[in-house]
């Protein structure tokens, strides 16, 4: 090669490469480092392209309202603007990434992004922010002025028999949670919509008309005790204290030791001769069982569905054979169910060595009651079948009712 050809060469490698180093400026000037957003990139379907970001920016705010937000219940409305609780859309963050998208400290990752985007388009996603303990303050200030605490009604009779109600009270509670789920939905649609509030309506569980239904005596039966062992009739007191003024709604069941609580210290009973085995001990808790016997006669007069009932080991001094209901902590429980369609309420009432066990009703369920008990001998033993008769206005049976079979130790 002449040196003449060599240096026309040369001359045409610099000016390629200088041809390339313009073209490849212009391209980087006009396509990659402008002023403005790439082409075929949005912003939650939003084109922001050839776009400043300045631009882009007021496309955004004009085109997505942060709104206020209505919640409503009933006829009341309760009106949410984005400042009470700093909602906030992530506006410049994204016009920043949408911006930069083609502008990365990557110059090849730049060029490849710039073509993908020719036949792809690349969108962002806006993120809300907002207080969540600001939100969370203001639906349980909502839930207040909503809220409606359900009441029971409620019935006393006094020992006396003097009757007095209250009225019940039909429960509201906001479905906080619902409510929440909804504001959120609304935020990430950002529609301006009203928000139906989710209230649940809670039916109290003794209802005016349950209460008004309890106007008669079912049953009543009492028991006699010696009042020289203080002990022992303290602790009559307080487990018949424990079980009494008990409203029981139809197919609920009643469970003496639930309601008497563990026959401990610490409950308030005493030591006190006790059923142990065949024999007479001190124990805590002696007596108790005489008020669950006084209650089992007043159940079984009163028709209501024994469930649990077992007799002592020996026969006791205050109730007929085969007419005892034994307790005890961990063990045998009396337990009944109201079988009727009405409420029945419990009163228990001891007064001067005398506990008298009531059970009071609607008068379209008091029966017609006699207590048969067949007592005889087992293998030695005293023993007793007891059944309940239904009889008509007549005083005929109509019915009998096996209750149980009781089986008692010799005295030792």
């Amino acid at each position: 090669m002449t040196k003449g050809n060599y240096t026309k060469y040369m001359i045409l490698f610099f000016l390629v490469i200088l041809i390339s180093a313009l073209g490849i400026k212009y391209f980087n000037d006009n396509y990659i480092y402008t002023d403005t957003i790439s082409e075929n990139i949005f912003i939650e379907n939003i084109d922001v392209s050839l776009l400043s970001k300045e631009d882009a920016l007021k496309k955004l705010k004009n085109d997505i309202k942060i709104n206020d937000i209505t919640l409503k219940y009933n006829d009341k409305e309760y009106n949410i603007t984005p400042n009470d609780f700093d909602l906030k859309y992530n506006f410049e963050e994204l016009v920043d990434k949408a911006f930069y998208y083609t502008k990365t400290d990557d110059y090849f990752e730049n060029v490849k992004r710039f073509f993908n985007l020719k036949n792809n388009k690349k969108e962002f996603s806006i993120t809300p922010t907002y207080d969540e303990a600001k939100l969370s303050a203001m639906i349980d200030n909502i839930s207040k002025d909503i809220n409606i605490e359900v009441k029971d009604a409620t019935v006393y009779i006094s020992d006396s028999g003097d009757v007095s109600k209250t009225k019940s009270r039909t429960g509201l509670e906001l479905d906080v949670v619902s409510a929440k789920e909804d504001i959120y939905n609304a935020i990430k649609s950002k529609e301006d919509k009203i928000i139906e509030l989710n209230v649940k309506v809670i039916e109290p569980r003794i209802s005016t008309d349950d209460a008004n239904s309890v106007n008669a005596l079912l049953a009543e039966y009492t028991t006699k005790f010696s009042t020289s062992n203080k002990n022992r009739s303290e602790n009559i007191s307080i487990a018949a204290q424990k079980t009494s003024d008990v409203v029981l709604m139809p197919g609920e069941e009643f469970s003496y030791n639930t309601l008497t609580g563990r026959r401990t210290k610490a409950n308030g009973y005493k030591d006190a001769p006790v059923i142990i085995n065949g024999k007479l001990e001190e124990d805590i808790g002696g007596g108790v069982c005489q008020v669950s016997s006084t209650l089992f006669n007043s159940v079984m007069y009163s028709g209501l569905d024994i469930t649990s009932r077992r007799n002592h080991s020996l026969k006791s001094s205050y109730v007929p054979i085969g007419q005892d209901a034994m307790v005890a902590d961990g063990g045998s429980d009396f337990r009944f169910k109201n079988n009727y369609n009405h409420p029945v309420y419990i009163k228990n009432i001891v007064h001067d060595g005398y506990i008298t066990s009531r059970i009071y009703g609607n008068i379209e369920d008091k029966k017609n009651i006699t207590i048969k008990v067949d007592a005889y001998k087992e293998n030695g033993l005293d023993a007793a079948k007891t059944y309940i008769e239904y009889r008509d206005e007549s005083g005929n049976i109509t019915d009998t009712e096996y209750i149980g079979k009781s089986i008692y130790k010799n005295p030792k």
